[in-house]
């Protein structure tokens, strides 16, 4: 027993991390998170363009019951105004309409690959006279697909937080319509989109050979530019290959 003279013995006291044990730890988190964060980068991205995919497939399946209820696919180019593919496409499902004559048809003339699709999977309306809802705007359609009205600006369909990436509608009808001209690299101006062909294996990167069929040779084509927003870079995506550009190009090297 210890007398009650004596003072209470005190804990030895605890020494602290020394400055190389600091750094050390730095160091280590450091590295961990250099490991990291492209890993989850390349999460995020891959979960980014799996969506981007998924909403591909969609469109394409609204593309394909399109032609299933009105016997074709729609146009995505009206070049030569009243009298061109949107005129014909539309007296051909509408034969007892005076399809020229149509409130505000000559705006169908600004149809393009990147605003063709909300066009026509918007549908029609039940009133023979304005199918397309051009002049009343009021008239019920009967709808293909159900548009994100967040993501549709000027007619034209963007996938989520991708203002710069709209979807692209290309139908076979029309690839000579949108495709480059003979020996000009695969580039995609803006507003304008080309079809892509199918590259030779000896250059898997060139998808304006005019001596190469088309992907799609007999349906069409869907491009989105994906992440980066630039068409005719590595991300892109399509309804013709299974993962990006680049998935595509390193398949067949």
């Amino acid at each position: 027993m210890r007398p009650d003279h004596l003072p209470a013995r005190r804990p030895a006291a605890r020494p602290g991390f020394t400055l190389v044990e600091l750094l050390v730890v730095i160091i280590i988190v450091a590295v961990i998170a250099g490991l990291a964060i492209p890993a989850v980068m390349r999460a995020q991205n891959a979960a980014r363009n799996a969506a981007i995919k998924s909403e591909i497939d969609q469109l394409h399946m609204a593309i394909m019951n399109y032609k299933n209820e009105y016997g074709s696919f729609p146009p995505c180019i009206e070049p030569v105004g009243v009298g061109g593919p949107v005129h014909k496409h539309l007296q051909r499902i509408f034969p007892r309409v005076a399809v020229a004559n149509l409130p505000n048809l000559p705006a169908l003339s600004l149809l393009k690959p990147d605003n063709a699709m909300f066009t026509w999977l918007s549908g029609f309306t039940d009133d023979p006279t304005d199918p397309l809802a051009l002049g009343n705007t009021s008239l019920k359609k009967k709808k293909l697909f159900d548009f994100d009205a967040s993501r549709v600006v000027n007619n034209t369909f963007y996938p989520a937080g991708k203002a710069g990436s709209p979807y692209v509608y290309i139908p076979s009808s029309q690839y000579a319509l949108s495709a480059p001209p003979s020996g000009t690299p695969y580039t995609i101006a803006s507003g304008s989109y080309f079809a892509h062909r199918v590259p030779a294996s000896s250059n898997p990167k060139d998808f304006a050979n005019v001596n190469q069929p088309f992907f799609n040779e007999d349906s069409f084509q869907i491009l989105c530019a994906g992440r980066d927003e630039k068409f005719g870079t590595d991300d892109d995506l399509s309804n013709f290959w299974p993962g990006t550009r680049l998935d595509y190009i390193d398949s067949v090297k």
